[in-house]
């Protein structure tokens, strides 16, 4: 018995780790690709051009690909016979196919109707006729991302629900090199800028393709084809809601100026980076093995493992958040390679980074917390609160258009803290999550964080004012070493571990 159990954990240890380092590896090189974008491009204009442009083709990205097809379909392929799990994969597959075709076919059309919902009346530069054009051709070049992502995205829930993790986890690198070899062999240019995401999502896709044996396409209907369009359906509908929030803040960000938009999704990117790795990547890992202890009534088992992986993930994502917060500045400077990153480029991708580091903790638990109900197939109860959440923050968008934008950014971190608070609620009603151990374990946590990031901005302004990307290495690695063991030595004071 307990070496089965040894056996259990180290099974998941181990896909976690994978995970992680797979994530880490994309998100870096994202981070990179985000880099190459900033400094081969000299217009702030043309930059936030591409950033509206391609939100198009990600909404689809997340109710076509990640948001739907990964989660609905892991639970469907482990409950199908191994001999039928191929036959049902050709099957969705061309079912997948055809709807890529018809949103591509449908959004190209649509394309300047889109970038006129998509950027705002009163934007100071991207109502411009030639500017709006930039945005409906970049548009239009990045379109068919969405049917290579889709493709990786079935590849990536057929390789997880075996529990093989390294090709799909490491896939999202051939899309930042595929994307940065355009964006270094073309600099300046917008047509390869717009086909850089394109050719990055047929590359990602087609590296996985020979991990799986057998896949084809095969045009033909299949009985868990309901079951699993049935269980999407749910996530669709969450996901859209989320993507309708992405669409407004879209629209109210080019109603500030230029730079703006790009600053933002510097930010973004590099919070997304410490999401993924830190708390979405071992909530991938463990989201099968929950399924699994549920679906065979080990409860004790499965809460276990779920108030384990809530402790880990929050003792991490409580070191990240203190670090982007006070040393957002130099953080900032990470995009800082040619003159090409303007100045306010920089201080907009400070604030926002600052502003992003109060939304990691409750958005990073919800990653978690979301698969809880997901694996106890509470799916209608996660929806009405995700939906919730997401009214939440969008009303806080639009009552606070034209603020200042820490302001407009801080309606984030209230949805997420909002929404984890109701997971939260709602899970430890039905005995999977105690409440007063979750709020001491956030108090903690918090205690840490507030403790080990003001030595850290500390020793940061010794070095000076931030200033280009390789002048900030050393600032960095020094300040995040001490931010570090302050944090680790305040976690073992508190009993986080």
């Amino acid at each position: 018995m307990l070496w089965g159990a040894w056996v259990f954990m180290t099974r998941i240890f181990r896909n976690s780790i994978v995970v992680m380092v797979g994530t880490l590896a994309s998100r870096l090189l994202g981070v990179l690709r985000q880099i190459v974008f900033n400094n081969a491009y000299a217009s702030d204009t043309l930059k936030d051009a591409f950033n509206v442009a391609y939100r198009v083709p990600n909404l689809f990205r997340e109710l076509l690909a990640e948001g739907g097809v990964q989660n609905a379909l892991i639970p469907v392929l482990k409950s199908l016979p191994d001999a039928e799990v191929p036959t049902f994969a050709r099957r969705f597959g061309a079912l997948l196919l055809g709807l890529n075709l018809a949103v591509i076919g449908l959004c190209w059309v649509a394309a300047p109707g889109l970038a006129g919902l998509l950027i705002s009346q009163g934007s100071p530069h991207l109502r411009e006729p030639e500017n709006f054009q930039t945005v409906v051709i970049l548009m239009r070049l990045a379109l068919p991302f969405l049917l290579g992502i889709s493709m990786s995205a079935l590849f990536t829930a057929l390789l997880q629900a075996d529990e093989r993790f390294g090709a799909s986890s490491f896939s999202p690198l051939a899309f930042n090199l595929g994307s940065m070899a355009l964006m270094l062999l073309w600099p300046g240019d917008p047509v390869m800028l717009g086909l850089s995401v394109t050719v990055g999502g047929f590359l990602q896709a087609l590296v996985q393709l020979p991990y799986l044996r057998g896949f084809g396409l095969e045009f033909k209907p299949h009985p868990a084809l309901k079951l699993a369009l049935a269980r999407m359906g749910p996530f669709v509908f969450t996901t859209s809601t989320r993507q309708v929030l992405n669409l407004v803040l879209v629209n109210i960000l080019t109603f500030y100026p230029q730079a703006t938009v790009t600053g933002f999704y510097n930010a973004e990117l590099v919070y997304l980076t410490a999401l993924g790795v830190l708390a979405v990547s071992p909530a991938m890992a463990a989201y099968p093995r929950l399924s699994e202890l549920y679906a065979q009534g080990d409860i004790p088992g499965f809460n276990r493992l779920f108030g384990g992986m809530i402790a880990r993930v929050a003792v991490l994502l409580g070191l990240a958040s203190s670090l982007m917060g006070w040393l957002a500045p130099w953080l900032a400077s990470v995009f800082a390679w040619t003159a090409n990153f303007s100045q306010a480029n920089r201080e907009l991708t400070t604030l926002f980074l600052l502003t992003f580091s109060f939304s990691l903790i409750p958005w990073g638990l919800n990653a978690l917390l979301v698969r809880g109900f997901y694996a106890v197939g509470e799916v209608q109860r996660a929806v009405r609160i995700s939906v919730l959440v997401v009214i939440l923050n969008t009303f806080g968008y639009w009552l606070l258009k034209g603020q200042s934008l820490y302001l407009l950014n801080a309606a984030t971190a209230v949805a997420g803290l909002v929404g984890m608070l109701l997971y939260a609620r709602r899970l430890g009603m039905f005995g999977h999550l105690r409440l007063g151990w979750l709020a001491s374990l956030l108090a903690r946590v918090t205690l840490a964080a507030l403790v080990s990031g003001a030595p850290a901005h500390f020793v940061a302004r010794l070095f000076g004012p931030p200033q280009s990307f390789f002048h900030e290495i050393p600032t960095l690695i020094v300040a995040g070493a001490v931010g570090l063991l302050v944090y680790v030595g305040a976690a073992r004071a508190l009993r986080l571990r």
